[in-house]
Order: C-alpha cells, then sequence, then structure tokens
C-alpha cells in the first residue's frame, strides 16, 4: 500500500501516528501488566474505530542521525543489519583462541591433553612432572613439612634441585626467597615406556595441588620443539612447558577471558579496548580538536582477548574489514569444516548470518564492510542497511510501515528495494509506505492519496484505489504525473561560466579511489551517482571538513588528511553543511525556535506597552526558561503526562493553561490582538502578513513559504513533523 500526497498533507499522521501506533499499543496490549511498564508506549490515536489491524513494525526516516551507545559509541553496519550480533554469538561458541605473540592456539589443559603431548615427545626423552607453589603465609619449614607428610621429598628452588630428606637444611637456607616460585617434583619418567595410568595420576593431583596448573621439565633437547620455555637445573639447560586448565599461553605470560557474546561487543566493558574505551580512536596529544586511530586496538575497538580469538583464520575485526560480498564464501568454508555434533547448535546462528548477507547483497550493498561506523554511511546506505535488520525478522502477518525507503536511493538502488519488499508481503505481511517516487507507486496494489493541499487545506482522502484507477482519476495530482500529463516545470536561468574553481586533489575516504575533483564557485553543482559510489565521502567527509578547517582558526579538521590536498579555499569566506539529518527531537523544539525567529517575536512582545507596564522581559515570554512566564504545572509543555502504573501514560492538555503553555499574566499581553500563544498558532502564511513591517521576520517567513512550508504552524513540535518537513 503506497500513501502519497504534497508535503503536509498528513501522510505521516496516517501511517505512523494512527496505524503504526494503534498496532503497536494493540500488541504491546497482549503483554503482561509488569511488562509494559518497562516500555515506551505511543498515546493512542485520536480515531473512531480502526479494525483488523495486525501488530506493526515501523522504519521512519531518520538515516542520517548518528546513532550512539549510552557511552557514547557511535554504531555500526553490521550492529544495524543485526549481522554482529549473530557474529558474537558464533566467535564466542565455535571461536579458538591464538596468542598474539607466539601464534599457538591456547585451550584449557587437561591431564588428557598433557598426556597425549608427553606421548607427542621422543622415544628416550627423560621429563619431570612438576607443579608451582609460593611460600605465602606459610614459612618455608612448614611447606617442607607438609609435603613430607605427602610423600613429596623433591622440589626445585631457585633453579636447584633438593632432596627434602637429606637437604632441608639448605633449603631452609633459602627461606629469604619468599617471593620465588618453588615447583615440587612428582615424578621422574622417560618416554621409553608411557605408563599412561601412572602419569595421569601425577598429573591430576598437580592440577589439583596448583589450582589447574602443571609444568612438565625435558631434561634433553628437542628437534622441532620450539614451544618450550629455556630452563635450567643448576648448570643443565632443558625446556619447561607450562600447562594451566585457565586460558594461558604456555610460552608466554599472557592471559586471555573465556570468549562469551560480549567480549566481542565494543559497547560492553568487557569487550572494548581499555586504552579508547571501545571508540576505536583518540584525542591526538597535539591539544587540537583532531582525534587518531588507538594505538593499542589499532582502530578494531575491541581488547587483545577479543582479537585472539579466530574462526577460520580471522578473528571478528578482521572479518569486519571484508567486503559483505566476501564474507559468504569464508562462511560456507566454515560449515564444510564442521563436524555434525559440531554443526547442529550453529544451525540457526550462521543460517540468520546467511540470510542477512545475502539480503545486503540483494540491495546492493555488497562492497561495504560491517565495520563502517554510520556516520561514514550515505542516506541510502544507511536506509538499506537499517531495512536489512527490519526485513530480516522473518515475521507474517504483520504491518511494517515504511517512511519513504527511496529516500537517498539512486533509481537503479530502487528497483532492489521493491523487489525485496515483494518478497517480504509474499509472507503475508502488509506493507505501508509513505512514499514519493513514481517506482514504488507503481508497483503498489493500493495507492493512498491525501490532500488536496498541505495543512489545515489537506488531510482528507482523494483517491484510494490501484494504480489503474489513479491513472483515471481526475483530482488525482499523482495521478496526472504518472500519465505524463502534468509536469513540474523548473525555473531555470543560463548562468555564466564558472571562472573560479575549487580542486580537491587526491581524495581516498572509504569508497572514493584517489579522484581530483573540481567544483566551480558561484554555480549550481550537483554530484550525483549510484548510492554508495562516494557522495557522501566526497562532500561531507572530505570536501566539507578540510574547508572548514582551512577557514577556521579555532576549528580543526577531524578527519586524517593524508595526502589530500584542497586549493581555492582562500576564494570563499563560509562553508554551511545541510544534511539529511533531522530536527531535534525534543518537544519544546518547535519552528519558531528552531529557525531562530522566537527571539525576535518576544523581543516584540517585550515592547508591548502593556509590558513595559509590568516590567517584562524578552525572557519572560519563553516557554523554556524556569524565571520566565511559563505556565508552572505543565513548565511550558502546554501537557500534562499522567502516570498509570501498569498501563500506559495518559498525555492531557494542562487544565491550568489549557494547552497554552504560558501563565495567565502572559497571555494578557498582546500585540495586533494577538497573544503570544495565538501567534504560535498561526501558521507561516498566515504569520507573514501579520508581522508587517518586521523586515527581519518577514524575510525568513518567506524563505518558509518558497520551499512550501507556507501551512506549517510556528509552534508545532518537532517530533510531530514529517520527514520531508524536517
Amino acid at each position: 500500500i503506497a500513501v502519497c500526497g504534497v508535503s503536509g498533507s498528513g501522510k505521516t499522521s496516517l501511517a505512523f501516528d494512527t496505524l503504526y501506533a494503534e498496532g503497536q499499543r494493540r500488541y504491546l496490549e497482549t503483554l503482561s501488566p509488569s511488562a509494559r511498564q518497562y516500555l515506551n508506549q505511543l498515546p493512542k490515536p485520536d480515531a473512531d474505530q480502526i479494525t483488523r489491524i495486525p501488530p506493526a513494525i515501523a522504519l521512519r526516516q531518520n538515516t542520517s542521525q548518528r546513532h550512539f551507545s549510552s557511552r557514547g559509541l557511535e554504531s555500526t553496519a553490521g550492529i544495524e543489519s543485526g549481522i554482529q550480533h549473530y557474529l558474537r554469538l558464533l566467535f564466542s561458541a565455535s571461536g579458538q583462541i591464538f596468542c598474539p605473540n607466539c601464534e599457538i592456539p591456547i585451550a584449557p589443559q587437561t591431564p588428557e591433553t598433557v598426556l597425549a603431548f608427553i606421548k607427542s615427545l621422543p622415544t628416550e626423552i627423560r621429563y619431570q612432572i612438576c607443579y608451582p607453589i609460593t611460600l605465602g603465609e606459610q614459612s618455608l619449614s612448614e611447606i617442607i613439612q607438609e609435603l613430607k607428610q605427602q610423600g613429596l621429598n623433591r622440589i626445585i628452588l631457585n633453579h636447584e634441585e633438593y632432596q627434602l630428606s637429606d637437604d632441608a637444611a639448605a633449603v631452609l637456607a633459602q627461606a629469604d626467597a619468599r617471593d620465588e616460585e618453588i615447583l615440587v617434583v612428582l615424578d621422574r619418567l622417560t618416554t621409553r615406556s608411557i605408563d599412561e595410568q601412572r602419569i595421569l595420576e601425577s598429573l591430576e593431583f598437580a592440577f589439583s595441588e596448583s589450582s589447574g596448573q602443571a609444568i612438565l621439565l625435558v631434561m634433553e633437547p628437542l628437534e622441532n620443539q620450539a614451544t618450550g620455555i629455556p630452563f635450567s637445573i643448576g648448570q643443565q639447560q632443558i625446556l619447561r612447558f607450562d600447562f594451566s586448565a585457565d586460558l594461558s599461553c604456555p610460552q608466554c605470560p599472557l592471559e586471555f577471558a573465556q570468549p562469551e557474546p560480549q567480549l566481542f561487543n565494543f559497547y560492553s566493558p568487557g569487550g572494548a579496548c581499555s586504552h579508547c574505551g571501545g571508540a576505536g580512536t583518540v584525542p591526538t596529544t597535539t591539544g587540537t580538536n583532531t582525534i587518531e586511530i588507538c594505538s593499542h586496538c589499532h582502530g578494531s575497538r575491541l581488547n587483545p582477548s577479543a582479537l585472539a580469538v579466530r574462526v577460520n583464520g580471522h578473528n571478528i575485526d578482521q572479518l569486519g574489514q571484508l567486503p559483505v560480498q566476501q564474507i559468504p564464501d569464508w562462511l560456507e568454508q566454515f560449515s564444510k569444516g564442521l563436524s555434525e555434533s559440531e554443526a547442529q547448535p550453529l544451525t540457526p546462528v550462521i543460517r540468520e548470518i546467511r540470510d542477512r548477507l545475502s539480503l545486503m547483497i540483494e540491495l546492493g550493498l555488497g562492497y561495504l564492510t560491517l565495520n563502517r561506523t554510520r556516520s561514514t554511511l550515505s542516506s541510502g546506505e544507511i536506509q538499506r542497511t537499517s531495512l536489512t535488520s527490519l526485513l530480516s525478522s522473518n515475521l507474517v502477518n504483520t504491518l511494517y510501515v515504511l517512511d519513504e525507503p527511496s529516500s537517498g536511493l539512486h533509481p537503479a538502488d530502487c528497483h532492489r528495494v521493491i523487489s525485496v519488499l515483494q518478497k517480504l508481503r509474499q509472507l503475508n505481511n502488509t506493507l505501508l509506505i509513505v512514499e514519493h517516487d513514481a517506482a514504488f507507486i507503481r508497483a503498489a496494489e493500493h495507492i493512498i492519496e491525501l490532500g488536496p493541499e498541505a495543512g489545515k487545506a489537506g488531510g482528507e482522502v482523494i483517491f484510494a484505489g490501484p494504480l489503474e484507477a489513479l491513472k483515471t482519476s481526475e483530482i488525482s495530482p499523482t495521478g496526472r504525473f504518472l500519465n505524463s500529463t502534468e509536469t513540474a516545470p523548473l525555473k531555470t536561468e543560463p548562468g555564466q561560466p564558472a571562472s573560479d574553481w575549487i580542486t580537491l586533489t587526491n581524495a581516498t575516504r572509504n569508497n572514493l579511489q584517489s579522484i581530483t575533483v573540481r567544483f566551480p564557485l558561484r554555480q549550481l553543482c550537483v554530484v550525483t551517482g549510484i548510492s554508495g559510489s562516494g557522495k557522501s565521502s566526497l562532500l561531507e567527509q572530505t570536501l566539507f571538513p578540510l574547508l572548514a578547517a582551512q577557514l577556521s582558526a579555532t576549528r580543526s579538521s577531524q578527519i586524517d588528511a593524508g595526502s589530500v590536498s584542497l586549493s581555492g579555499a582562500d576564494q570563499i569566506d563560509e562553508v554551511i553543511l545541510l544534511d539529511h539529518s533531522l530536527t531535534g527531537q525534543n518537544p519544546r523544539s518547535i519552528p519558531a525556535t528552531y529557525l531562530n525567529l522566537f527571539d525576535e517575536i518576544r523581543s516584540i512582545f517585550a515592547q508591548t506597552p502593556d509590558a513595559w507596564l509590568r516590567n517584562l522581559s524578552p525572557g519572560h515570554f519563553s516557554f523554556n526558561s524556569k524565571s520566565g512566564g511559563r505556565c508552572p504545572v505543565c513548565k511550558g509543555t502546554g501537557k500534562i503526562e499522567i502516570d498509570l502504573q501498569f498501563l500506559a501514560d495518559l498525555t492531557m492538555d494542562c487544565q491550568e493553561c489549557h494547552g497554552k503553555r504560558y501563565q495567565r499574566e502572559l497571555l494578557d499581553i498582546k500585540y495586533r490582538k494577538l497573544n503570544i500563544a495565538e501567534v504560535l498558532e498561526l501558521t507561516v502564511d498566515e504569520a507573514f502578513p501579520f508581522f508587517r513591517g518586521q523586515s527581519a521576520l518577514q524575510k525568513k517567513l518567506k524563505q518558509l513559504k518558497d520551499v512550501g512550508l507556507g501551512y506549517l504552524p510556528l509552534g508545532q513540535p518537532l517530533p510531530t513533523l514529517s520527514g520531508g518537513e524536517c
């Protein structure tokens, strides 16, 4: 179902504030009261009757907002698509730890694994089975006495071997070496004859007495055995092999954490790099507002224990640096190497990863890497990455509400999205799409057009039916455009040939391939291309930061310029970035405050005779200031929220100010017969003649009228605006 119409005609109000809100509300009502109290519930829509609505899921148009965790860490493509969650499960279940220094596999040791190592040694090799102890609170004489009682009479201290029955006095002479490690010798054997029962008993005793540690001293040199630690007893050079029930390297002192999902999560303190806190970058030491790659994790954002875990030759960071289109081959190779017993518990995880990867590739995102941060993605890439997570849920009989899925997409990419949405519909789901794009409207089975105008002149259903009926409708502007019987002519004026240019050389950010680009000054320059071709990387992440750094002595670029060079910046005075980011989502923010209209409006009211008599300043007319004239009950919101405990919160107009936001004293002050609350209820079209003579105000209002927002009330909360209005 496609919902179309001019911007401001009520599409978002119908799709999200009514249908999605009711679908979600009814689903949440099926949960227990104790569960509902932890969920944010949307207010009940103002409708007489809504029937047969299924549970609803929504994807709003917030593509360019950067998503951060509670610790301020930015999201990635892998997290947004949901793939990263399943990769954490895979690595925690099947990962093999490798020591980064010694490049040997690390696993908890048992008596059986040590026995297997002994059996792998050459014949005629003498060895000793030992375990380590330290003095602790006991004296050396007390330890010697305990060892004798256990039938043990040989130890190694300070690289000298002592027999406790004969050399007790010599051992006691070493009593000042309290911090030295003492090795208790349990057995002395050779590999000529392997008595497995005897060896296992000694190893089990060693593990139990030393909290999971056993030491093997090999008395002869070994060929092709480079894993031992050089050790000496007296003048004899031997090899020492440490075995631990913990995850520690036998050759170096590194210890590793047990793999679990949170270990591979840089949002978690247990997985994040301790130096950068999981950000992957740190401020430079130069004191400027610049950042550099963390030297400890090298930008991976994870701690050494997480990076030591590998699956099929890759750790999770290395896998995240591969293009998405290469990961299915890696996953297939890994799956083939699993036994039936190993594959069975991993099948659901592998299937989820494979399905989401396939969907990303189908949506044209195969070139992305899972480690790409959200801020480096274009709006079209973010839109499709979010769609991957939404559409991979495999839900049935569900209402999906999408806000302009074509936003930021090249026409070549739109058909990919339409194809995926049609597959979702085949699972008996209902798709409600707010759209302007002709391709999406043509692909819909049912079309609802709202209008005929925006604002108060809109909000009516002017057409509802299939595409063929829309094309023949006489009252549908959309139908006439689809029939090509009506066009929207653009006013074009021939410009002067460019004489001055800004030149960007060797741009390599993200997808850019060391390109050189010239931008003409004092002209309208359009950068186009398919989604992901590098448009945002070129303009938002390369050109704009470099220009801002050169034009401002106090603001420095937060990118590594590398070999990128910029010329021609001296010909401009200022640079402004207008991206897809939505306006503020604070309910106290309104168009008048966001566009700096309200400061002038408050000053106008403060200059009225009544305000002068009452000594009211512009600050008194602010509904955000505690010292102003805002309503003390609702604190300037015009609404009060009633906590109904286990039921959804009830929002209603404030009974003190009746939704006006202000105290009665402030509402008595009028300018041209309207108080300030009534002025905020004016639309832009109504406010323009009302503020005649106020040239600064009218200039800003005219800009809103010129972009088609004349219907917008000055006091409408910004969170209620549609994506197009924002």
